[in-house]
């Protein structure tokens, strides 16, 4: 898929935990790309944010989770690189828009300029 097509269906589609969150939806689009796909190994095991979390921490956090996708990391990203930002105590997985990156959020999928963000890690998606 698309960076374009990725964000439609995330516009399109309910956010659920331990479904379609904020790292499995970016581990889809991964999988999407061409990289490991990891998302059967949490799918279905959690339904809450608590649940997210503990998960995320028993894998080493967001970027733990993405470097299981054997994703090149980046010092650069650029349009459709998937990003680790800090959000408040937590870091979450998002992607690259070019000037911003989008999130998938229990609120629906927010898109904020690069200037308003910490960028954690970043890797280069196929």
């Amino acid at each position: 898929m698309t960076l374009d097509e990725t964000l439609s269906l995330w516009r399109s589609t309910p956010f659920l935990y331990g479904q379609s969150d904020c790292m499995l939806s970016v581990g889809d689009y991964l999988a999407s790309r061409g990289a490991v796909d990891v998302t059967s190994l949490f799918k279905g095991r959690y339904d809450t944010e608590d649940g997210a979390i503990v998960q995320m921490a028993a894998y080493g956090g967001a970027c733990g989770l993405v470097d299981m996708t054997g994703v090149e990391r980046t010092t650069e990203p650029v349009r459709g690189d998937v990003v680790v930002i800090q959000l408040g105590d937590v870091q979450i997985g998002a992607l690259h828009t070019g000037n911003g990156v989008a999130a998938r959020l229990e609120r629906g999928t927010v898109e904020v300029s690069t200037r308003f963000v910490q960028i954690v890690a970043a890797w280069k998606v196929p």
